[in-house]
């Protein structure tokens, strides 16, 4: 079984939904052949639409891990015991408590940190490839190098690498 590529990423509803339309249309629509794009227009279509992924979340900045570290009722139990441990003129304890605080964010944050790294190292980890007909040829690329009018050749157990309208 093989399928086409979406060359729609804008929020805007084609004319006419792709399911609805043949075959023939659809590579008319998207000046492709049976046989797939050629390299050169696909590696254009590339230039002109950019990578196949989704836009991908910026990691927080080392200030908003740190200001997360103190959002829990926990902290706000303990900032209130440093708070009247002043009061009451406690100086040491309530040092000792704002002490405890620091200590439990400062390793809170590299926690959270390295976890970040790891989760970002395990995303560069899981790269899913697909399967193109390209001049008549099929191909293994990397799923990020799908674009609009690629034939893309899916078998059982395979990850669907893009928004794809499939052909029989």
């Amino acid at each position: 079984m093989n399928s086409l590529s979406n060359p729609e990423a804008s929020s805007q509803p084609p004319e006419e939904a792709w399911h609805t339309q043949s075959e023939a249309d659809l590579l008319l629509k998207l000046d492709a052949t049976s046989q797939g794009l050629s390299k050169q227009e696909a590696q254009h279509r590339l230039n002109t639409h950019g990578l196949n992924q989704l836009p991908q979340a910026e990691p927080p900045a080392w200030w908003i891990i740190a200001i997360r570290q103190f959002q829990s009722p926990f902290v706000y139990i303990l900032a209130a015991a440093a708070v009247a441990s002043l009061a009451i003129g406690e100086i040491i304890d309530a040092g000792f408590i704002v002490g405890v605080l620091c200590l439990n964010a400062t390793i809170g944050g590299i926690q959270e940190w390295k976890a970040e790294q790891s989760a970002q190292a395990l995303q560069k980890l899981l790269q899913i490839r697909a399967t193109v007909e390209r001049d008549g040829q099929v191909y293994e690329v990397d799923a990020d190098q799908v674009v609009p009018g690629d034939i893309v050749w899916l078998e059982s157990g395979n990850r669907v690498p893009a928004d794809l309208r499939l052909l029989m």
